[in-house]
């Protein structure tokens, strides 16, 4: 296939999209790869590109106007979206990807947005080849790759899994598009549907498992106290669906719980995951109701705004998947980056994703339709990230 571009970053001028820009074009990166930069707007554009240290293509396109993403789709192999909510700006992009057979990634945690995406395109992206690769950030890789690297550790060692639970550290900021599209989602979403966890399954029959532990708890094997983790919803849909894709694909997984939680200080441990439970619980509400949703709109950062470059900086993520075998903990996996997850490390998890697709390092070279980033690249996708500064241990217990 022979196109202008090998990648086109959508919605560059907003907060991530920007820090997106700058990371494929920086010095000593992907100096091979062709990249192009696209939004509405010819000016912010052209700001985003005299940051970078090499100057990419300028794309003008609006989702607004349906014709000009059919054009800039048209002139690459890939394009990696940032611009959400994705919800409202979504769709043109994910149906152009699909009608003209192009792969198309994204940053979303918009599952509803997602499942009505799977259910208009799919059949089309069969049909045209094209590779959809939703939630290729930190909402959901971490969550998707931990638990397909624990799944392979069990069986290399000729054990099952039926537990695992992934215990969250974090330290970040919120940008505004992140807030804009939580509240987009409160705002257009029931909870039946944020806390289905086979929204992504297009089988009713796949079975749903036990509903979320939302008390704080004890977990014995890290010695600390946990409360629920505010994407755990989200994450364990993809996670389900990466399991269900291996089971059409027939290899299927020995059934597992998954779970996500995050892990709160050792002093006054109890106290802290109360109080951590009663936040997620307020924020839930605010979001819940009109009124909330306006405060937070009005008081909360805008779209294009988000943490400083210092804040950002002493961001990180850490995340401990403790798996269990009949009660018995036989591994843990961890996985840990430096940066703000919801920014930096977004960043760095979707543009090596989308890098991987711009080098069509598919496990399966048949794959087509709506995957998740481990469904489509496997083992690949660890190392690269190792090579973007992750690190992985994986340890039997």
């Amino acid at each position: 296939m022979q196109t202008a571009f090998d990648l086109v970053i959508y919605g560059a001028t907003g907060f991530t999209g920007r820090l997106a820009s700058q990371y494929l074009t920086r010095a000593g990166s992907a100096e091979g790869l062709r990249v192009a930069i696209a939004g509405r707007n010819q000016e912010k554009l052209e700001a985003i590109q005299q940051s970078c240290h090499r100057k990419p293509q300028i794309v003008i396109a609006d989702s607004t106007r349906p014709e000009s993403i059919d054009a800039m789709v048209q002139k690459t192999k890939v394009v990696l979206s940032f611009a959400g909510p994705f919800a409202i700006h979504g769709e043109p992009v994910v149906a152009a990807c699909a009608k003209w057979g192009r792969d198309y990634l994204d940053i979303t945690g918009e599952t509803p947005f997602i499942r009505s995406m799977i259910e208009r395109y799919q059949k089309e992206a069969e049909t045209t080849g094209a590779r959809l690769i939703p939630f290729s950030g930190f909402d959901s890789i971490p969550a998707d790759l931990t638990v397909y690297l624990a799944l392979a550790a069990a069986r290399s060692r000729g054990f099952l899994l039926d537990e695992l639970s992934l215990y969250y550290q974090i330290r970040g900021g919120l940008n505004g598009g992140t807030l804009a599209s939580a509240l987009n989602i409160a705002e257009h979403s029931t909870g039946r549907e944020l806390f289905d966890p086979n929204i992504l399954i297009p089988d009713s029959s796949w079975p749903r498992g036990p509903k979320p532990d939302l008390k704080p708890r004890y977990e014995p094997v890290l010695e600390r106290w946990t409360a629920p983790f505010f994407m755990g919803p989200i994450n364990k849909a993809v996670v389900r669906r990466s399991s269900w894709l291996r089971a059409q694909q027939g290899k299927p997984d020995h059934p597992f719980q998954y779970e996500e939680r995050m892990v709160v200080g050792r002093n006054l441990g109890p106290v802290q995951a109360g109080l951590t439970t009663g936040v997620l619980a307020g924020f839930s509400v605010l979001t819940g109701n009109k009124m909330g949703r306006s405060l937070l709109r009005r008081f909360g950062p805008k779209p294009g705004e988000g943490p400083s470059d210092e804040a950002r900086k002493n961001g990180f993520f850490r995340g401990q998947l403790v798996c269990r075998s009949q009660g018995l903990c036989k591994l843990i996996v961890r996985m840990e980056r430096e940066g703000d997850p919801g920014n930096d490390v977004t960043v760095a998890l979707s543009c090596e994703t989308a890098r991987l697709a711009a080098e069509n390092a598919y496990q399966q070279q048949n794959l087509k339709g709506f995957v998740t980033p481990t469904v489509a690249f496997g083992d690949q996708l660890t190392k690269r990230l190792e090579q973007a500064g992750f690190r992985f241990r994986t340890e039997f217990v």
